[in-house]
């Protein structure tokens, strides 16, 4: 875990963090903290939502709605509001391409 925790750490001094519930469909982002008690992060954290984890932003609901993930291993999962107000992530770095 401490090189989750590590790369978390690292994302978030690269770039500014915010609450999950601000990110848009299509952008690539790392969980940098889960302010949540600890039973609650746990369990999101093995879904997939815990610090250094990847995450992309599918789409957002109408009407104050989920907002819809894919974490890095590929599960997709619907977040309530409130608790993606709770998540703080960071940009993922833009990746260049070669060729």
């Amino acid at each position: 875990m401490a090189g989750t925790e590590a790369r978390a750490h690292d994302a978030s001094a690269a770039a500014p963090a915010g609450p999950l519930s601000e990110v848009r469909a299509g952008e690539r982002v790392i969980v940098v903290e889960v302010g949540l008690d600890a039973e609650l992060a746990g369990w999101l954290g093995a879904m997939g939502l815990g610090p250094g984890q990847t995450l992309t932003s599918i789409r957002r609901a109408a009407f104050g709605g989920p907002l819809h993930v894919r974490t890095g291993s590929g599960g997709e999962l619907a977040i309530n509001a409130s608790l993606a107000r709770s998540i703080l992530v960071a940009p993922l770095p833009s990746q260049r391409r070669v060729g």
